[in-house]
């Protein structure tokens, strides 16, 4: 889906209730990741770029520390898991 969409639109391709749904975008909305319009009844959505290039940026940061973190464990457990099957007499 690309441009603004009501939340019936977002609602559609989940398991999840108008209501709930309408929460959750009045917290991105708060973050200022969207910003609602106002035609007649309905009241589209649309994603802020600026905003979520930020956000990408922040979690990218993130991601690239736990991509490292994580390798590192797997390298702990892979030595866990040869020391177990091959113990020293």
């Amino acid at each position: 889906m690309q441009g603004e969409a009501t939340v019936k639109e977002l609602t559609e391709p989940f398991s999840m209730s108008q209501p709930a749904i309408s929460r959750h975008l009045k917290v991105l909305e708060e973050a200022g990741l969207i910003e609602g319009g106002k035609k007649a009844q309905a009241r589209p959505r649309k994603l802020r770029a600026l905003p979520m290039r930020f956000a990408y940026d922040w979690l990218d940061e993130y991601r690239q520390t736990w991509e490292f973190k994580s390798s590192r464990l797997d390298k702990v457990l892979s030595k866990i898991r040869t020391d177990h099957n091959h113990p020293s007499d």
